[in-house]
């Protein structure tokens, strides 16, 4: 039972430490490796100014959110294997968003919506198994596809809030949000 335990916390883990590091990189070379006499596509130019300024650890606090957004729309897909080690894993990857984030607001909020998430999740897999095996009415059914569609509008929400909050401590945003007050 233990070594079962062992075996998939280390899977997660080197799955996690591989995404994490790649998702780094991919920022650290995308804004850092910057040559200015070279013409950028678009996209790349867009992600580059609006991350422009980022010191490294903001740039592995957004890495960190990427993978707990990704772990959450995997969790939000596949809600048939939700278990404990899920629910560990997003408190971890709550935990170092927080601390990577720099802020105590920061890491209450991710913590208490992912938890949140997470429970929310577990209601809508007894939803559906109970549409399975006992009754199958419309009205369960559509409380159902609501409370899908709501964590769904969530997830995206608290994704794109908590980029702009990292994003928003630099200190160049700063500045010129004050010039334009």
């Amino acid at each position: 039972m233990i070594r079962n335990i062992i075996q998939i916390v280390f899977r997660f883990l080197i799955v996690f430490i591989i995404v994490v590091c790649v998702s780094y990189i991919f920022f650290h070379f995308l804004l850092k490796q910057h040559n200015k006499n070279k013409k950028m596509n678009g996209l790349r130019q867009k992600i580059f100014g609006f991350l422009m300024e980022l010191d490294d650890i903001s740039i592995f606090a957004i890495s960190v959110h990427c993978v707990c957004s990704i772990f959450l729309f995997y969790m939000y897909m596949n809600r048939a294997t939700l278990g404990m080690l899920h629910l560990y894993t997003l408190i971890f990857l709550s935990f170092l968003f927080g601390i990577c984030s720099k802020s105590i607001k920061n890491l209450l909020l991710t913590l208490g919506s992912n938890i949140a998430f997470y429970f929310s999740l577990i209601s809508s897999k007894v939803l559906s198994n109970y549409l399975a095996e006992v009754q199958f009415v419309w009205y369960v059914l559509l409380g159902n596809f609501l409370l899908l569609f709501f964590i769904g509008l969530c997830i995206i929400y608290f994704f794109i809030r908590n980029i702009n909050d990292v994003v928003s401590r630099t200190k160049y945003i700063r500045r010129y949000r004050n010039e334009e007050i």
